[in-house]
């Protein structure tokens, strides 16, 4: 099912871009295919599911840009991209398997900076996150408190002064919480050292607000990066959300020619505690890349089922006790 008021948002879309020949367009399909074989061993074996072999799908997309420019400084982009999971031969996101829609915006871009409408990426993703997300497979992104796509938003970003950018987010998608959801995100780039400062307010009966950090560094062949979060709540003790709840994230690449040997070290209190990930990834051709990579968390978290995710996977326990991974896998870009 669309998200809410996506017809709305088709109306207008449409709308505007009726209002210009066709050839004043620019039109882009692309997709990414991507498929894993993998070796998972769980801790917690006679509790909730055995050793097993499988494929599963890491994150394929498929989708569409219509952009068009007004002028030399300003324009206009559409996008659209659903999710397939080739293992289960659905319209659906390999984890969040009620999602069958991850993009859908109507972005407007000039010199005062960029405005989109519609379901997209967080700001608080982009520049918290996705510093240390950098691994090709299914085990990838889960270190982070924060949602990466959000229905029904708005979201500003600045162009960019002296190296700093700030965006302002607001969401109707908050859950079962009252209010929209809120982000507000700073950053500082030069040429090798970024850092970000992110704020993202749930807010609802309990008053839920993400706090994050961000630093990266590229120089020559490495790329270093490393990010905090951490809850401020009204919710005391353990579990999602509790006050004072973090996790820290550490993550180097290494490029050689065209090979990527990758490694992350994480603490993710209440979702996979302790979390090691190395992989070695290598562009094959120009459109294929293959990756092979091990995967380790002390507390379950990502590990599920064959074909499941762990929201799905049966007799799942979020106090279970882990469990590795070993996969290969190959991504096609087009």
């Amino acid at each position: 099912m669309l998200f809410p008021k996506t017809q709305m948002y088709a109306v207008l879309y449409v709308a505007l871009f009726l209002a210009f020949p066709t050839d004043a367009f620019e039109i882009n399909l692309y997709g990414s295919l991507r498929l894993q074989a993998e070796y998972v061993e769980p801790d917690n074996k006679p509790d909730n599911f055995d050793n097993y072999a499988a494929l599963r799908d890491a994150y394929s997309r498929v989708g569409f840009k219509v952009s068009h420019s007004f002028t030399t400084d300003w324009s206009a982009l559409f996008q659209f991209e659903i999710p397939i999971d080739l293992v289960n031969k659905k319209i659906q996101h390999s984890w969040g398997q009620d999602e069958d829609i991850r993009i859908f915006k109507l972005e407007f871009s000039g010199p005062l900076g960029s405005l989109s409408l519609g379901r997209d990426w967080t700001p608080f993703y982009n520049q918290i996150a996705y510093p240390v997300d950098y691994f090709p497979s299914f085990y990838t992104g889960f270190t982070s408190f924060t949602s990466f796509r959000l229905d029904d938003s708005l979201n500003y970003t600045s162009p960019t002064f002296n190296g700093i950018k700030f965006s302002a987010f607001t969401s109707k998608d908050n859950g079962t919480r009252d209010g929209n959801r809120e982000q507000y995100t700073v950053s500082y780039t030069n040429n090798m050292l970024t850092l970000a400062a992110g704020i993202d307010d749930l807010g609802g009966d309990d008053n839920i607000t993400i706090l994050g950090l961000a630093a990266s560094l590229e120089k020559g062949p490495w790329y270093l990066a490393a990010t905090y979060e951490q809850f401020d709540s009204d919710i005391s003790g353990h579990g999602w959300a509790a006050d004072g709840t973090d996790t820290f994230s550490t993550f180097a690449q290494y490029t050689f020619g065209d090979n990527k040997l990758m490694i992350l070290l994480a603490n993710v209190d209440n979702y996979g505690e302790f979390i090691f990930h190395a992989g070695w990834e290598v562009l094959y051709d120009d459109n294929i890349h293959l990756f092979f990579e091990y995967y380790q968390e002390q507390e379950t978290a990502v590990i599920s089922d064959a074909k499941q995710t762990t929201s799905s996977a049966r007799n799942f326990d979020p106090a279970d006790s882990g469990g590795r991974v070993l996969l290969v896998g190959i991504r096609y870009d087009f």
